[in-house]
């Protein structure tokens, strides 16, 4: 069984799409995807080329496991780049909260 990096699956949906699309490549006997672990083991005669650009047909990225150099770029791709992001978006929708519960149930408090 060869193994994969996967990378950007959020959700079981998105390894239910990976694990499809790689499966319908010919020479794919089976194909078993972790979403927990980033990664995809893959059984067949499939080249690993053709199993790599079905899952970058899919929308996602992928590596050979344990390929050195993709092997790193691979968890510079699974790095957290949107937490600071939410986090002011939070901020700014508790302050409307605020403002919005004021406006609609304060005037009971005058």
């Amino acid at each position: 069984m060869k193994q994969y990096n996967v990378t950007g699956m959020s959700c079981a949906a998105c390894s239910a799409r990976v694990e499809k699309a790689v499966s319908s490549v010919n020479g794919v006997t089976s194909c078993s995807v972790n979403l927990l672990t980033n990664s995809m083991g893959v059984e067949g005669t499939a080249s690993e080329r053709d199993i790599i650009a079905a899952v970058r047909n899919a929308g996602y990225g992928a590596s050979v496991k344990g390929a050195g150099k993709a092997s790193e770029s691979g968890t510079d791709e699974l790095k957290d780049t949107e937490t600071h992001a939410m986090k002011r978006r939070l901020l700014a929708s508790l302050g409307f909260l605020i403002v919005l519960m004021y406006i609609s149930m304060g005037h009971g408090m005058l």
